[in-house]
């Protein structure tokens, strides 16, 4: 297979991503870019490696662009062009930014939602759906709950008045999509995950993160 590499042919370009720290599609300018064409008989491809820069914050990412000749689609007028397909890392999903004020969760809590907001980000259901249960585990954890299951150690919560009633009914709705992505390995829909990750990290400013900030106003 032959391949060839082109430095920087991209530089200055500009490119619509979502910036992971603007929350919305901004313009990204390339800094640097390492092109690398590649291709037999049967197929050729391109790769486009490049670090960008969003021109709103001055974020850094890196951009992943690829087409091939296998990978074809034609218009109305019978023309063909091959499409690119993208990849951003650190990957990210527009209006889904982390909690600004995560050193104020605990340790542990704060490690698990870390690696539950990378999982939805980048689409991995499954494992976001166990990692918001485990949240809530979590949380029930380091707030020494009583109780032999994670639905007794919530309402556990109501009765040491860190939940209230009513926010112990909507968490025990996430504790049963986080039951069945962990139990039966299924994955919830978008609209599940985007709201129960709206009702854990509810949770944790609750319980962690508004009190820290009133400490601070004393």
């Amino acid at each position: 297979m032959s391949k060839k590499i082109v430095l920087d042919k991209t530089r200055k370009q500009v490119r619509e991503v979502v910036c992971n720290r603007c929350d919305n599609q901004t313009n990204h300018i390339v800094c640097s870019s390492l092109e690398l064409s590649w291709g037999n008989d049967d197929i050729q491809g391109v790769d486009v490696y490049e670090i960008i820069r969003c021109s709103g914050c001055d974020s850094v990412s890196f951009r992943i662009g690829s087409s091939n000749s296998d990978d074809f689609e034609q218009d109305d007028d019978g023309n063909y062009s091959h499409p690119e397909t993208e990849e951003i890392y650190p990957s990210r999903l527009m209006g889904r930014t982390a909690l600004e004020e995560i050193y104020s969760l605990p340790d542990k809590v704060r490690l698990i939602y870390r690696e539950t907001h990378i999982a939805l980000c980048t689409k991995l259901k499954i494992l976001a759906g166990v990692g918001i249960r485990a949240l809530v585990e979590a949380v029930c954890l380091e707030e020494t709950a009583s109780g032999r299951t994670l639905e007794e150690k919530i309402n556990d919560l109501v009765i040491k008045e860190i939940l209230t009633k009513k926010n112990a009914l909507i968490l025990h709705k996430t504790r049963l999509l986080g039951n069945i992505a962990t139990h039966e390995a299924k994955a919830p829909s978008d609209t599940e995950l985007d709201v129960a990750f709206d009702i854990v990290e509810n949770l944790l400013e609750t319980v962690y993160i508004i009190p820290k900030k009133a400490e601070r106003l004393k």
